[in-house]
């Protein structure tokens, strides 16, 4: 009727057609589903249950089983079973100083909480006494004062030693405690007795908690739950009304059975031979399945809703589409006139349109972001740069009207990024891309440009000025810390301007802060209020360290001179020295070396090119960096002092053999020169012009050099050191280590000795 009177080719009829195809498989569907479903519950409602009881009966079993090994167990204590035989006649053998040790034994059965154990109670015939958890009284008051129940009177209890069993549990009763007048609950409990052979005069009974282990063992949709003795009597059952209900006897085939009212879910147990019962009404299993029925019936009067909604979304939807498609087919070039009978392919025209537009509109979205963001980026250059801008529509580029904070991120490549085959510009541009990413995400107004090869710059506009930038640069951080093998971040940033501010002293202010960049192998972040550190601003080299390089350096030895570069460093560090103050003391090394190298003769200072660059050190990032550059610093030059001052020569050489094997005597410039028949001051001018280094700068340099190699040895005295390295003194000793090394011998053993 649809296809005659509207025809199959209009849009209301495809509409309409598809949805109630879609609405009637739906429904098929889901009655399909419904009435599997339906059987499925029941099996696992049935199954579930199955679990349930299989679970409890394991856990009854267990645990009467473990009760029964425990007690039983406390007999193999034999200091324990001789106390026991003591007890047995108490008053004859005086035994009643054994009870506290007794108790102690019982006790690690009773307080275990996985037990449920409430009392362990011994019942001793002879005396009729008994010993429980709180100690001993008489069986009379224990079962008609402490532990009263109409089940159980106290003539029960002494029946029990004339009964021929070893081991049994009896049914669960309500226990009352009944002390002056007053009575207290001790809850619904399963007495077990368990009789230790051969003692027939005492027993065991144990307290079970019959109401917390149902609550720990037995778990279902139903809390009706029993248990029958082998001869089929109730042993317990979780509430009193059940007891009119329950039923005693099961088919041993089968798992559970059906009553009008009841399913019940039976076992028995392997163990003790009780039969474990969990009853659940009939009606909360029908409850789930009505629910199945009505979630049916409000399936059917949805579909037929849905039906009624999809005839008049499709007459609503189909009129709009139609003007749509004959106004698109209008810039048809290929249409034609038409037939009221040809197929109409309105959404394959709405398709085609729409994806032409897309594309021609992305492309010059892209072309004009382009644009613009190089336009942008030129613009903030210009203004960071304080370059003056003819155009003014590039200066409306500029956004002065909010506050800004400027973000400048130093960054340090290391040797491994080579590995990955980039060169250090691209690695700078990959790394300005994501933090523009991670800005604009928080301030869609930010602009991150790359000022440097090695320096991204961004400005961040914050229409709230009290806005929190913590979580952004912590995520900056902790992302530039995984990449920390192939290069190093130092981020600064500076307090939030106002609108207007000059962008150039803003960022000249961040600028100064990436100075204080501390030499560590870590990406960095400044903070503002981070408080300036180290001794920038002032020239490391005093001195007395002029001095003692100079002699170190003169002397030619390369352990000395490199003894005095880690003290220094040691210096640095205790003065909490930036990366600039380091580079700084190398600058001012290079630059002592290059004047102690105009003072030697052209023919040694000749040996001391191919030193390392000054410029090396600006990617210096720890310290045992600089410890290298240093060595290949002084190497060169050293060996060529060495080899001046090891041209055959037999004054130096006489004198410097000399210090080396008497440098425990008093040596000292007169006494040399008259074992060389020559003047003390011909000898102190001519070793000054051979080796580059005082007599005496010299020979108090190989003392201490050579009492450091003896302080290693722990085993002798500063005052032996003393001696040998020729100070009779040791105060003179110590005092003059100290101008050399800058601690004491004492500090130096401390902190160098192994």
């Amino acid at each position: 009727m649809l296809t005659k009177k509207l025809g199959y080719t209009t849009l209301f009829t495809k509409l309409l057609l598809g949805f109630l195809a879609v609405i009637l498989l739906l429904a098929a569907f889901n009655l399909v589903s419904f009435f599997y479903l339906k059987r499925q519950i029941h099996q696992e409602i049935v199954k579930y249950n199955e679990l349930s009881i299989n679970h409890a009966v394991e856990g009854y079993e267990d645990h009467f089983r473990l009760t029964r090994e425990m007690v039983l167990g406390l007999n193999q204590n034999s200091l324990w079973a001789t106390h026991i035989n003591l007890l047995r006649h108490a008053r004859v053998n005086k035994a009643y100083g054994y009870v506290n040790d007794v108790i102690a034994e019982m006790k690690q059965l009773y307080t275990n909480p996985f037990l449920y154990i409430d009392n362990l109670i011994i019942d001793f015939r002879s005396d009729t006494y008994v010993i429980e958890k709180d100690g001993t009284s008489s069986a009379k008051a224990m079962f008609g004062t402490y532990y009263i129940s109409p089940s159980y009177p106290p003539e029960f209890w002494d029946r029990q030693f004339d009964e021929s069993y070893a081991y049994r549990v009896f049914p669960a009763a309500a226990f009352t405690e009944n002390t002056a007048g007053h009575t207290v609950s001790k809850g619904v409990l399963m007495p077990m007795i368990i009789k230790m052979m051969p003692y027939r005069d005492m027993y065991f009974i144990v307290m079970i908690d019959a109401q917390k282990l149902t609550q720990d063992l037995h778990v279902s949709i139903s809390d009706q739950f029993y248990i029958l003795n082998a001869d089929g009597q109730p042993l317990y059952q979780t509430s009193a009304d059940m007891k009119s209900g329950l039923v005693t006897s099961f088919d041993p085939d089968r798992s559970f059975m059906q009553t009008k009212d009841y399913y019940y879910f039976y076992k028995k147990g392997a163990g003790t031979g009780f039969t474990y019962v969990s009853r659940v009404p009939v009606q909360s299993i029908s409850g789930q399945l009505l629910n199945l029925n009505l979630i049916l019936l409000s399936l059917l009067a949805i579909v037929g809703v849905l039906i009624v909604l999809t005839f008049l979304f499709s007459r609503r939807m189909h009129q709009p589409i139609r003007l749509i498609v004959d106004e698109l087919k209008g810039y048809e070039a290929d249409a034609g006139s038409g037939t009221d009978n040809e197929p109409v392919r309105e959404i394959e025209l709405i398709t085609r349109k729409m994806h032409h537009m897309r594309i021609s509109h992305q492309s010059i979205s892209r072309d004009l972001a382009r644009k613009n963001s190089m336009l942008r980026h030129y613009a903030y250059t210009n203004k960071l740069k304080n370059i003056h801008m003819n155009l003014k529509e590039i200066q409306e580029l500029t956004d002065t009207s909010l506050p800004y904070v400027v973000v400048v991120y130093q960054v340090l490549f290391k040797d491994a990024f080579e590995h990955y085959q980039q060169k250090t510009g691209k690695g700078s541009y990959y790394l300005r891309v994501y933090v523009d990413n991670v800005w604009r995400q928080a301030f869609p107004d930010a602009v991150t440009i790359q000022t440097e090869p090695h320096q991204i710059l961004t400005l961040l506009f914050l229409p709230d000025p009290e806005a929190d930038l913590t979580p952004y640069m912590q995520r900056l951080l902790q992302v530039f810390s995984v990449d920390r093998d192939s290069y190093l971040v130092t981020m600064a940033h500076g307090a939030v301007q106002p609108a207007g501010a000059d962008f150039t002293a803003a960022y000249e202010q961040v600028q100064e802060r990436l100075k204080l960049r501390r030499l560590v192998d870590e990406t960095q972040w400044i903070r503002p209020d981070a408080p300036d550190g180290g001794v920038r601003g002032e020239r490391y080299l005093k001195a007395m360290w002029e001095q003692e390089f100079q002699t170190r350096l003169m002397s030619g030895s390369e352990e000395g001179m490199q003894e005095w570069v880690r003290r220094s460093l040691d210096q640095l560090e205790k003065k909490q020295a930036v990366a600039s103050d380091y580079r700084q003391f190398a600058k001012d090394v290079a630059g002592e070396l290059d004047k102690a190298l105009r003072q030697l003769p052209p023919a040694a200072s000749a040996d001391a090119g191919g030193r390392p660059p000054l410029e090396e050190t600006r990617r210096f990032y720890c310290r045992a960096q600089y410890e290298r550059w240093f060595a290949d610093l002084l190497h060169p030059v050293l060996q060529g002092i060495r080899r001046k001052t090891e041209e055959h020569d037999p004054i130096t050489s006489f004198v410097t053999e000399y210090m080396c094997t008497h440098l425990d005597e008093d040596i000292n410039l007169d006494m040399m020169a008259d074992k060389l028949n020559i003047t003390s001051g011909y000898l102190s001018t001519y070793f000054k012009e051979k080796t580059g280094v005082n007599f005496s700068d010299y020979l108090n340099d190989l003392r201490i050099r050579t009492a450091k190699e003896l302080l290693q040895n722990l085993d002798l005295r500063i005052q032996d050191v003393a001696a040998r390295v020729g100070y009779r003194n040791v105060n003179s000793f110590i005092r003059m280590f100290k101008r050399h090394a800058g601690i004491t011998p004492g500090e130096y053993r401390r902190k160098y000795a192994s």
